[in-house]
Protein backbone atom coordinates (compact mmCIF):
# COMPACT_ATOMS: atom_id res chain seq x y z
CA UNK A 1 0.00 0.00 0.00
CA UNK A 2 1.19 3.53 -0.97
CA UNK A 3 0.36 7.34 -0.33
CA UNK A 4 -1.15 7.26 -2.98
CA UNK A 5 -3.77 4.64 -1.67
CA UNK A 6 -3.94 6.44 1.49
CA UNK A 7 -7.66 7.49 0.64
CA UNK A 8 -8.97 3.88 0.91
CA UNK A 9 -6.48 2.95 3.92
CA UNK A 10 -8.32 0.65 6.05
CA UNK A 11 -5.61 1.32 9.11
CA UNK A 12 -7.60 3.05 12.20
CA UNK A 13 -5.15 3.97 14.44
CA UNK A 14 -6.01 3.60 18.57
CA UNK A 15 -4.10 4.47 21.47
CA UNK A 16 -2.40 1.44 23.14
CA UNK A 17 -2.62 -0.28 19.96
CA UNK A 18 1.23 -0.62 19.80
CA UNK A 19 4.03 -2.52 17.89
CA UNK A 20 5.31 -4.08 20.66
CA UNK A 21 7.48 -3.66 23.65
CA UNK A 22 10.84 -2.00 24.17
CA UNK A 23 11.16 -4.96 26.98
CA UNK A 24 11.63 -8.11 25.49
CA UNK A 25 10.15 -9.88 28.19
CA UNK A 26 7.03 -8.61 27.61
CA UNK A 27 7.40 -8.37 23.91
CA UNK A 28 6.35 -12.26 23.17
CA UNK A 29 3.75 -10.80 20.45
CA UNK A 30 6.01 -9.68 18.39
CA UNK A 31 9.47 -10.63 19.59
CA UNK A 32 9.68 -13.55 17.67
CA UNK A 33 7.39 -13.65 14.87
CA UNK A 34 8.97 -10.15 13.87
CA UNK A 35 12.61 -10.95 15.17
CA UNK A 36 15.57 -9.04 13.06
CA UNK A 37 18.84 -10.75 12.37
CA UNK A 38 21.18 -8.49 14.61
CA UNK A 39 24.76 -9.23 13.84
CA UNK A 40 25.19 -10.25 17.31
CA UNK A 41 23.14 -13.36 16.97
CA UNK A 42 25.29 -15.60 14.80
CA UNK A 43 28.41 -14.57 17.07
CA UNK A 44 25.88 -15.52 20.17
CA UNK A 45 25.08 -19.17 18.57
CA UNK A 46 28.31 -19.97 17.45
CA UNK A 47 30.48 -21.99 19.45
CA UNK A 48 33.42 -21.13 18.03
CA UNK A 49 33.52 -17.39 18.39
CA UNK A 50 34.92 -15.95 21.55
CA UNK A 51 31.88 -13.79 21.88
CA UNK A 52 29.86 -14.11 25.25
CA UNK A 53 28.87 -10.83 26.79
CA UNK A 54 26.11 -9.21 25.17
CA UNK A 55 27.16 -5.74 26.11
CA UNK A 56 24.81 -2.34 25.24
CA UNK A 57 22.52 -0.04 26.73
CA UNK A 58 19.21 -0.75 28.24
CA UNK A 59 16.74 -1.61 25.64
CA UNK A 60 19.67 -2.49 23.27
CA UNK A 61 18.30 -6.02 22.55
CA UNK A 62 20.37 -8.18 24.66
CA UNK A 63 17.46 -10.15 26.46
CA UNK A 64 15.90 -10.66 23.00
CA UNK A 65 18.66 -12.04 21.48
CA UNK A 66 19.08 -14.25 25.00
CA UNK A 67 15.29 -15.28 24.47
CA UNK A 68 15.95 -15.92 20.45
CA UNK A 69 18.88 -18.40 21.48
CA UNK A 70 16.59 -20.18 24.31
CA UNK A 71 14.04 -20.56 21.33
CA UNK A 72 16.18 -21.94 18.89
CA UNK A 73 18.52 -24.24 21.02
CA UNK A 74 17.37 -27.53 22.48
CA UNK A 75 20.16 -28.24 25.20
CA UNK A 76 19.76 -25.04 26.96
CA UNK A 77 19.50 -23.47 30.29
CA UNK A 78 18.71 -20.25 31.85
CA UNK A 79 20.34 -19.34 35.20
CA UNK A 80 18.65 -16.32 37.18
CA UNK A 81 20.81 -14.73 39.84
CA UNK A 82 17.24 -14.04 41.60
CA UNK A 83 17.24 -17.65 42.28
CA UNK A 84 20.93 -18.22 43.61
CA UNK A 85 20.46 -17.24 47.08
CA UNK A 86 23.33 -15.00 46.71
CA UNK A 87 22.13 -13.42 49.22
CA UNK A 88 22.62 -15.74 51.42
CA UNK A 89 26.71 -15.25 50.59
CA UNK A 90 26.14 -11.21 51.32
CA UNK A 91 24.25 -12.38 54.58
CA UNK A 92 26.88 -14.73 55.86
CA UNK A 93 28.36 -13.06 59.62
CA UNK A 94 31.87 -14.60 58.53
CA UNK A 95 32.02 -13.56 54.97
CA UNK A 96 30.67 -9.92 56.02
CA UNK A 97 33.47 -9.73 58.80
CA UNK A 98 36.42 -10.66 55.97
CA UNK A 99 34.54 -7.89 54.01
CA UNK A 100 34.50 -5.52 56.62
CA UNK A 101 38.37 -6.08 57.79
CA UNK A 102 39.85 -5.75 53.84
CA UNK A 103 39.93 -8.84 53.53
CA UNK A 104 40.20 -9.96 49.29
CA UNK A 105 36.84 -12.13 48.56
CA UNK A 106 37.43 -12.15 45.02
CA UNK A 107 39.00 -15.28 45.13
CA UNK A 108 36.19 -16.90 46.62
CA UNK A 109 33.10 -15.54 44.35
CA UNK A 110 35.62 -16.52 41.41
CA UNK A 111 34.62 -20.38 42.99
CA UNK A 112 31.26 -19.69 43.58
CA UNK A 113 30.54 -18.74 39.92
CA UNK A 114 32.79 -21.30 38.88
CA UNK A 115 31.26 -24.42 40.78
CA UNK A 116 27.95 -23.54 39.75
CA UNK A 117 28.60 -23.14 36.14
CA UNK A 118 30.37 -26.47 36.30
CA UNK A 119 27.22 -28.04 37.84
CA UNK A 120 25.16 -26.77 35.99
CA UNK A 121 27.00 -27.60 32.63
CA UNK A 122 26.87 -31.60 34.18
CA UNK A 123 23.05 -31.22 34.54
CA UNK A 124 22.72 -29.48 31.38
CA UNK A 125 25.13 -32.30 29.49
CA UNK A 126 24.35 -35.56 31.10
CA UNK A 127 20.34 -34.72 31.92
CA UNK A 128 21.08 -35.20 35.36
CA UNK A 129 17.73 -35.35 37.45
CA UNK A 130 18.40 -37.53 40.71
CA UNK A 131 20.87 -38.48 43.06
CA UNK A 132 21.26 -42.12 41.56
CA UNK A 133 22.35 -40.45 38.08
CA UNK A 134 24.82 -38.04 40.17
CA UNK A 135 26.60 -40.64 40.86
CA UNK A 136 26.52 -42.28 37.81
CA UNK A 137 28.08 -39.76 36.03
CA UNK A 138 30.54 -39.26 38.93
CA UNK A 139 31.99 -42.77 37.92
CA UNK A 140 32.32 -41.75 34.41
CA UNK A 141 34.90 -39.31 35.34
CA UNK A 142 36.90 -41.58 37.31
CA UNK A 143 37.19 -43.84 34.77
CA UNK A 144 37.96 -41.47 32.16
CA UNK A 145 40.44 -40.19 34.41
CA UNK A 146 41.87 -43.18 36.09
CA UNK A 147 45.45 -43.09 34.21
CA UNK A 148 45.67 -39.33 34.63
CA UNK A 149 47.76 -38.53 37.85
CA UNK A 150 46.92 -35.19 37.09
CA UNK A 151 43.17 -35.06 37.36
CA UNK A 152 43.14 -36.50 40.99
CA UNK A 153 42.88 -33.31 42.42
CA UNK A 154 39.59 -32.43 40.08
CA UNK A 155 38.29 -36.05 40.58
CA UNK A 156 38.68 -35.52 44.77
CA UNK A 157 36.63 -32.29 44.22
CA UNK A 158 33.81 -33.46 42.69
CA UNK A 159 33.62 -36.87 44.76
CA UNK A 160 32.79 -34.25 46.98
CA UNK A 161 29.29 -33.48 45.19
CA UNK A 162 28.96 -36.93 43.56
CA UNK A 163 25.73 -37.33 44.49
CA UNK A 164 24.73 -33.81 44.56
CA UNK A 165 25.14 -33.14 40.39
CA UNK A 166 21.41 -32.69 40.37
CA UNK A 167 20.32 -30.27 43.15
CA UNK A 168 19.56 -26.56 42.40
CA UNK A 169 21.59 -24.04 41.86
CA UNK A 170 20.42 -21.96 45.03
CA UNK A 171 21.59 -25.19 46.96
CA UNK A 172 24.64 -25.49 45.57
CA UNK A 173 25.63 -21.45 46.84
CA UNK A 174 24.59 -22.34 50.27
CA UNK A 175 26.33 -25.55 50.49
CA UNK A 176 29.28 -24.21 49.50
CA UNK A 177 29.02 -21.02 51.55
CA UNK A 178 28.51 -23.21 54.33
CA UNK A 179 31.17 -25.29 54.00
CA UNK A 180 33.47 -21.73 53.77
CA UNK A 181 31.64 -20.87 56.86
CA UNK A 182 32.49 -23.55 59.38
CA UNK A 183 36.24 -23.47 58.05
CA UNK A 184 35.97 -19.76 59.28
CA UNK A 185 34.24 -20.31 62.38
CA UNK A 186 37.01 -23.26 63.06
CA UNK A 187 39.98 -20.47 62.61
CA UNK A 188 38.79 -17.30 63.93
CA UNK A 189 35.42 -17.87 65.61
CA UNK A 190 35.77 -16.01 68.84
CA UNK A 191 36.44 -13.19 66.19
CA UNK A 192 33.21 -13.55 64.64
CA UNK A 193 31.27 -13.84 68.02
CA UNK A 194 32.28 -10.53 68.88
CA UNK A 195 31.32 -9.29 65.64
CA UNK A 196 28.13 -10.81 65.90
CA UNK A 197 27.81 -8.94 69.02
CA UNK A 198 27.78 -5.47 67.02
CA UNK A 199 29.70 -2.43 68.36
CA UNK A 200 31.47 -2.11 65.40
CA UNK A 201 34.17 -4.63 66.37
CA UNK A 202 35.88 -4.90 63.34
CA UNK A 203 36.16 -1.07 63.51
CA UNK A 204 38.05 -0.85 66.76
CA UNK A 205 40.85 -3.84 65.64
CA UNK A 206 43.73 -2.32 65.00
CA UNK A 207 45.74 -2.74 61.23
CA UNK A 208 48.12 -5.25 62.70
CA UNK A 209 45.55 -7.59 63.85
CA UNK A 210 42.99 -7.26 60.73
CA UNK A 211 46.29 -8.35 58.58
CA UNK A 212 46.53 -11.05 60.74
CA UNK A 213 43.14 -12.53 60.66
CA UNK A 214 43.25 -12.07 57.07
CA UNK A 215 46.27 -14.22 57.00
CA UNK A 216 45.31 -17.04 58.78
CA UNK A 217 42.05 -17.04 56.43
CA UNK A 218 43.84 -16.84 53.57
CA UNK A 219 44.55 -20.46 53.42
CA UNK A 220 40.85 -21.14 53.21
CA UNK A 221 39.64 -18.92 50.86
CA UNK A 222 42.60 -19.75 48.41
CA UNK A 223 44.02 -19.96 44.64
CA UNK A 224 43.82 -24.02 45.36
CA UNK A 225 40.01 -23.77 45.21
CA UNK A 226 40.26 -22.02 41.71
CA UNK A 227 43.15 -24.59 40.76
CA UNK A 228 41.23 -27.71 41.64
CA UNK A 229 37.91 -26.27 39.70
CA UNK A 230 40.03 -24.77 36.84
CA UNK A 231 41.06 -28.97 37.21
CA UNK A 232 37.11 -29.85 37.31
CA UNK A 233 36.54 -27.76 33.85
CA UNK A 234 39.24 -29.80 32.09
CA UNK A 235 38.19 -33.11 32.66
CA UNK A 236 34.93 -31.53 32.09
CA UNK A 237 36.11 -30.18 28.43
CA UNK A 238 38.07 -33.54 28.00
CA UNK A 239 35.00 -35.80 28.76
CA UNK A 240 32.56 -33.71 26.08
CA UNK A 241 35.27 -33.83 23.74
CA UNK A 242 33.70 -35.80 20.95
CA UNK A 243 30.23 -34.27 21.54
CA UNK A 244 28.78 -32.84 18.35
CA UNK A 245 25.64 -31.23 20.41
CA UNK A 246 25.69 -27.59 21.20
CA UNK A 247 24.88 -26.52 25.14
CA UNK A 248 24.61 -22.74 26.36
CA UNK A 249 24.04 -21.50 30.00
CA UNK A 250 22.36 -18.12 29.77
CA UNK A 251 22.58 -15.69 32.76
CA UNK A 252 20.10 -12.44 32.75
CA UNK A 253 19.47 -10.18 34.90
CA UNK A 254 22.11 -8.73 36.46
CA UNK A 255 20.58 -5.25 36.53
CA UNK A 256 19.05 -6.53 38.78
CA UNK A 257 18.86 -6.42 43.20
CA UNK A 258 19.90 -10.00 43.00
CA UNK A 259 22.30 -9.30 45.50
CA UNK A 260 23.45 -6.32 48.34
CA UNK A 261 25.42 -3.63 45.83
CA UNK A 262 27.91 -4.03 48.85
CA UNK A 263 29.26 -7.22 46.83
CA UNK A 264 26.61 -7.36 43.53
CA UNK A 265 29.35 -5.59 41.01
CA UNK A 266 32.28 -7.74 42.59
CA UNK A 267 30.30 -10.69 41.70
CA UNK A 268 29.46 -9.65 38.32
CA UNK A 269 33.69 -8.84 37.93
CA UNK A 270 33.96 -12.36 38.98
CA UNK A 271 31.85 -13.62 36.50
CA UNK A 272 33.17 -12.15 34.17
CA UNK A 273 36.52 -13.39 35.03
CA UNK A 274 35.38 -16.85 35.25
CA UNK A 275 34.08 -17.02 31.74
CA UNK A 276 37.15 -17.64 30.15
CA UNK A 277 38.38 -20.81 31.75
CA UNK A 278 35.24 -22.43 30.41
CA UNK A 279 36.17 -21.40 26.37
CA UNK A 280 37.90 -25.06 26.84
CA UNK A 281 34.42 -26.79 26.61
CA UNK A 282 33.81 -26.81 23.10
CA UNK A 283 30.22 -27.87 22.68
CA UNK A 284 29.20 -25.21 25.60
CA UNK A 285 28.32 -21.57 25.33
CA UNK A 286 27.87 -19.14 28.42
CA UNK A 287 26.24 -15.90 27.67
CA UNK A 288 25.58 -13.22 29.62
CA UNK A 289 23.27 -10.03 29.31
CA UNK A 290 25.31 -6.94 30.65
CA UNK A 291 24.16 -3.46 30.50
CA UNK A 292 26.79 -0.80 30.24
CA UNK A 293 26.10 1.13 33.23
CA UNK A 294 26.81 -1.77 35.19
CA UNK A 295 30.00 -2.69 33.49
CA UNK A 296 31.03 0.96 34.03
CA UNK A 297 30.19 0.52 37.49
CA UNK A 298 32.07 -2.83 37.73
CA UNK A 299 35.54 -1.28 36.43
CA UNK A 300 34.56 1.82 38.70
CA UNK A 301 34.19 -0.13 41.61
CA UNK A 302 37.27 -2.77 41.07
CA UNK A 303 39.65 -0.72 39.94
CA UNK A 304 42.64 -3.55 39.97
CA UNK A 305 45.40 -3.42 37.61
CA UNK A 306 44.50 -6.82 36.43
CA UNK A 307 40.29 -6.20 35.55
CA UNK A 308 40.72 -3.84 32.36
CA UNK A 309 38.05 -3.56 29.59
CA UNK A 310 40.34 -4.34 26.88
CA UNK A 311 40.91 -7.81 28.47
CA UNK A 312 37.29 -8.48 27.71
CA UNK A 313 36.77 -7.13 24.32
CA UNK A 314 36.98 -10.14 22.80
CA UNK A 315 34.52 -11.96 24.73
CA UNK A 316 32.11 -8.88 23.98
CA UNK A 317 29.40 -8.83 21.91
CA UNK A 318 28.47 -4.93 21.77
CA UNK A 319 24.97 -4.39 20.68
CA UNK A 320 25.07 -1.77 18.17
CA UNK A 321 21.82 -1.28 15.10
CA UNK A 322 22.68 0.19 11.75
CA UNK A 323 19.65 2.28 10.14
CA UNK A 324 18.86 -0.45 7.98
CA UNK A 325 18.08 -3.27 10.48
CA UNK A 326 16.09 -0.42 12.75
CA UNK A 327 13.82 0.23 9.59
CA UNK A 328 13.40 -3.12 8.86
CA UNK A 329 12.19 -3.84 12.69
CA UNK A 330 9.51 -1.16 12.25
CA UNK A 331 8.05 -2.16 8.94
CA UNK A 332 7.87 -5.77 10.34
CA UNK A 333 6.21 -5.14 13.41
CA UNK A 334 4.21 -1.94 11.60
CA UNK A 335 2.92 -4.63 8.57
CA UNK A 336 2.30 -7.46 11.60
CA UNK A 337 0.04 -5.17 13.55
CA UNK A 338 -2.14 -4.24 10.64
CA UNK A 339 -2.16 -6.86 8.49
CA UNK A 340 -3.89 -8.89 12.19
CA UNK A 341 -6.25 -6.34 12.61
CA UNK A 342 -7.15 -4.79 9.09
CA UNK A 343 -6.09 -5.98 5.99
CA UNK A 344 -3.72 -8.86 3.87
CA UNK A 345 -2.07 -6.84 2.24
CA UNK A 346 1.04 -5.53 3.25
CA UNK A 347 1.18 -1.95 5.59
CA UNK A 348 4.44 -0.30 5.95
CA UNK A 349 5.80 2.99 7.23
CA UNK A 350 5.29 5.16 4.59
CA UNK A 351 1.65 4.02 4.58
CA UNK A 352 1.21 5.86 8.30
CA UNK A 353 4.04 8.15 8.24
CA UNK A 354 4.12 11.51 6.83
CA UNK A 355 6.93 11.18 3.79
CA UNK A 356 8.96 14.63 5.14
CA UNK A 357 9.05 16.62 8.76
CA UNK A 358 10.59 19.88 7.13
CA UNK A 359 14.03 18.90 4.94
CA UNK A 360 14.28 15.35 6.57
CA UNK A 361 13.04 11.94 5.88
CA UNK A 362 11.01 11.40 8.68
CA UNK A 363 12.84 7.83 9.80
CA UNK A 364 16.00 9.60 9.59
CA UNK A 365 14.42 12.67 11.78
CA UNK A 366 12.84 10.01 14.24
CA UNK A 367 16.39 7.73 14.35
CA UNK A 368 18.35 11.15 15.33
CA UNK A 369 16.24 11.43 18.39
CA UNK A 370 16.93 7.74 19.05
CA UNK A 371 20.53 6.20 20.18
CA UNK A 372 20.33 3.59 17.38
CA UNK A 373 18.28 1.14 19.92
CA UNK A 374 15.45 -1.06 19.56
CA UNK A 375 13.66 0.08 22.54
CA UNK A 376 13.81 3.65 21.24
CA UNK A 377 12.47 3.55 17.69
CA UNK A 378 9.45 1.30 19.13
CA UNK A 379 8.73 3.34 21.81
CA UNK A 380 8.94 6.85 19.55
CA UNK A 381 6.66 4.63 16.71
CA UNK A 382 4.16 3.70 19.96
CA UNK A 383 3.69 7.59 20.79
CA UNK A 384 2.80 8.34 17.84
CA UNK A 385 0.43 5.91 17.28
CA UNK A 386 -1.13 7.18 20.15
CA UNK A 387 -0.70 11.04 19.16
CA UNK A 388 -2.77 10.00 15.58
CA UNK A 389 -5.62 8.63 17.82
CA UNK A 390 -8.70 7.79 15.91
CA UNK A 391 -7.00 8.75 12.41
CA UNK A 392 -5.67 7.10 9.33
CA UNK A 393 -2.46 8.95 9.35
CA UNK A 394 0.34 10.26 11.58
CA UNK A 395 -0.18 14.26 10.99
CA UNK A 396 3.04 16.56 11.30
CA UNK A 397 1.19 18.01 14.21
CA UNK A 398 0.73 14.30 16.04
CA UNK A 399 4.50 13.63 15.21
CA UNK A 400 5.33 16.46 17.38
CA UNK A 401 3.47 15.75 20.19
CA UNK A 402 4.46 12.21 20.35
CA UNK A 403 8.06 13.72 20.00
CA UNK A 404 7.91 15.80 23.32
CA UNK A 405 5.95 12.92 25.18
CA UNK A 406 8.86 10.57 24.17
CA UNK A 407 11.67 13.07 24.76
CA UNK A 408 10.29 13.15 28.08
CA UNK A 409 10.14 9.26 28.64
CA UNK A 410 13.56 8.59 27.30
CA UNK A 411 15.06 11.24 29.33
CA UNK A 412 13.44 9.84 32.43
CA UNK A 413 14.50 6.53 31.55
CA UNK A 414 18.18 7.54 31.04
CA UNK A 415 18.58 8.99 34.19
CA UNK A 416 17.06 5.78 35.66
CA UNK A 417 19.65 3.85 33.68
CA UNK A 418 22.53 5.19 34.49
CA UNK A 419 21.77 6.20 38.21
CA UNK A 420 23.88 3.34 39.43
CA UNK A 421 26.92 4.52 37.86
CA UNK A 422 26.42 8.36 38.44
CA UNK A 423 24.26 8.65 40.82
CA UNK A 424 24.45 13.13 40.34
CA UNK A 425 23.88 12.26 36.37
CA UNK A 426 19.59 14.67 37.22
CA UNK A 427 21.69 17.10 39.31
CA UNK A 428 24.42 17.64 36.18
CA UNK A 429 21.32 18.07 33.78
CA UNK A 430 19.71 20.59 35.99
CA UNK A 431 23.02 22.44 36.24
CA UNK A 432 24.64 22.19 32.25
CA UNK A 433 21.01 22.68 30.47
CA UNK A 434 19.40 25.79 30.79
CA UNK A 435 18.72 28.90 29.54
CA UNK A 436 17.24 27.04 26.64
CA UNK A 437 20.93 26.69 24.98
CA UNK A 438 21.47 22.96 23.65
CA UNK A 439 24.70 24.42 22.34
CA UNK A 440 27.95 25.68 24.06
CA UNK A 441 31.59 25.98 24.11
CA UNK A 442 33.02 24.59 27.59
CA UNK A 443 34.97 27.72 27.99
CA UNK A 444 31.74 29.43 28.59
CA UNK A 445 30.51 26.74 30.95
CA UNK A 446 33.51 26.93 33.06
CA UNK A 447 33.18 31.18 33.68
CA UNK A 448 29.74 30.47 35.27
CA UNK A 449 31.54 29.85 38.93
CA UNK A 450 28.23 30.47 40.26
CA UNK A 451 26.45 27.56 38.93
CA UNK A 452 29.59 25.57 38.95
CA UNK A 453 29.99 25.75 42.58
CA UNK A 454 26.53 25.21 43.35
CA UNK A 455 26.91 21.57 41.99
CA UNK A 456 29.78 21.15 43.93
CA UNK A 457 28.18 21.82 46.70
CA UNK A 458 25.18 19.99 46.31
CA UNK A 459 27.14 17.00 45.09
CA UNK A 460 29.27 17.25 48.18
CA UNK A 461 26.21 17.62 50.38
CA UNK A 462 24.94 14.10 49.87
CA UNK A 463 25.94 11.26 50.63
CA UNK A 464 29.50 10.42 49.00
CA UNK A 465 29.59 7.85 46.07
CA UNK A 466 33.50 6.50 45.87
CA UNK A 467 32.48 5.72 43.01
CA UNK A 468 31.27 8.59 41.08
CA UNK A 469 34.20 10.53 39.06
CA UNK A 470 32.37 14.00 39.85
CA UNK A 471 32.43 13.76 43.46
CA UNK A 472 36.65 14.30 43.90
CA UNK A 473 36.31 16.70 41.52
CA UNK A 474 34.01 19.00 43.29
CA UNK A 475 35.38 18.31 46.51
CA UNK A 476 38.80 19.42 45.36
CA UNK A 477 36.91 22.43 43.72
CA UNK A 478 34.86 23.49 47.60
CA UNK A 479 38.15 22.85 48.97
CA UNK A 480 39.33 25.85 46.93
CA UNK A 481 41.97 23.63 45.15
CA UNK A 482 40.68 23.25 41.75
CA UNK A 483 39.74 24.73 38.76
CA UNK A 484 36.30 25.33 37.67
CA UNK A 485 36.93 24.01 34.68
CA UNK A 486 38.75 20.81 35.38
CA UNK A 487 34.85 19.80 37.51
CA UNK A 488 33.29 21.11 33.65
CA UNK A 489 35.94 18.48 31.97
CA UNK A 490 34.89 15.86 34.79
CA UNK A 491 31.40 16.96 34.03
CA UNK A 492 31.22 16.24 30.15
CA UNK A 493 32.86 13.39 30.26
CA UNK A 494 30.04 11.67 32.22
CA UNK A 495 27.23 13.58 29.80
CA UNK A 496 29.11 12.13 26.72
CA UNK A 497 29.60 8.56 27.71
CA UNK A 498 26.30 8.60 29.09
CA UNK A 499 24.68 9.59 25.86
CA UNK A 500 23.59 13.09 26.87
CA UNK A 501 25.50 15.08 24.50
CA UNK A 502 27.63 15.16 21.71
CA UNK A 503 31.26 16.39 21.53
CA UNK A 504 32.92 18.87 18.93
CA UNK A 505 36.44 18.79 20.09
CA UNK A 506 37.56 21.03 17.63
CA UNK A 507 35.88 23.98 15.69
CA UNK A 508 36.57 21.73 12.03
CA UNK A 509 35.45 18.73 13.51
CA UNK A 510 31.94 17.17 13.20
CA UNK A 511 30.53 16.52 16.80
CA UNK A 512 30.65 12.93 18.65
CA UNK A 513 28.25 10.47 20.07
CA UNK A 514 29.15 7.68 22.27
CA UNK A 515 26.61 5.41 20.72
CA UNK A 516 27.92 5.99 17.49
CA UNK A 517 31.70 6.83 18.00
CA UNK A 518 33.91 5.97 20.67
CA UNK A 519 32.08 5.12 23.84
CA UNK A 520 34.64 7.34 26.33
CA UNK A 521 36.55 10.49 25.70
CA UNK A 522 38.71 11.08 28.24
CA UNK A 523 38.18 14.32 30.20
CA UNK A 524 41.70 15.68 29.96
CA UNK A 525 41.57 15.67 26.35
CA UNK A 526 38.75 18.41 26.50
CA UNK A 527 39.45 21.78 25.41
CA UNK A 528 38.28 25.39 26.10
CA UNK A 529 37.07 25.36 22.48
CA UNK A 530 35.45 22.36 22.95
CA UNK A 531 31.57 22.20 21.76
CA UNK A 532 28.85 20.35 23.38
CA UNK A 533 25.18 19.62 21.98
CA UNK A 534 22.31 17.92 23.63
CA UNK A 535 21.13 15.29 22.13
CA UNK A 536 18.55 15.85 19.86
CA UNK A 537 15.97 13.15 21.31
CA UNK A 538 16.09 15.54 24.49
CA UNK A 539 15.60 18.60 23.13
CA UNK A 540 12.05 18.30 23.16
CA UNK A 541 11.77 17.66 27.21
CA UNK A 542 13.89 20.80 27.49
CA UNK A 543 11.92 22.73 24.82
CA UNK A 544 14.85 23.65 22.83
CA UNK A 545 15.25 23.82 19.44
CA UNK A 546 17.62 22.29 17.17
CA UNK A 547 21.37 23.37 17.19
CA UNK A 548 23.87 22.67 14.66
CA UNK A 549 27.08 23.94 16.80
Amino acid sequence: MTKQNATVNPVVLRRGVHIGSGNAESDDEFLFDCFVNHPGVERALSLENAGMVLAGRTGSGKTAILRHVEERAHQCTSLDPLDMALSYVANSDALRFLQAIGADLDLLFQVLWKHVLSLEFIRLRWEVESSEKSRSIFQKFVDFCRRDERRKRAIAYLENWQGKFWITMDQNVKELTETVEKKLHAEVGAELAKFKAGGQYDKRLSQERKSEIIARTRKIISEDQLAELHGVVDVLANVSADDTRSYYLLIDRLDERWVDDSIRFRMIKALLQSLRSFRKIRSLKILIALRSDILERVVQETSDIAFQREKFEDYRIDMRWSKVDLKELVETRLNKLFRRQYTTHPIGFADVFPAKIGQRETFEWMLERTLLRPRDIISFVNECIDAADGQNLISLNALRRAEIEYSRKRRDALLQEWRSAFPTLDKLLSAIIKDRQSSAALADLSEENGTIDEFCLTVCSEHQSNFDPLHHACQVRINGKGEAFRVVQEAVAVLYRTGVVGLKLQPQDRFLYSHLDQPFISADLLRPETRIRLHPMLHASYNLQDAQG
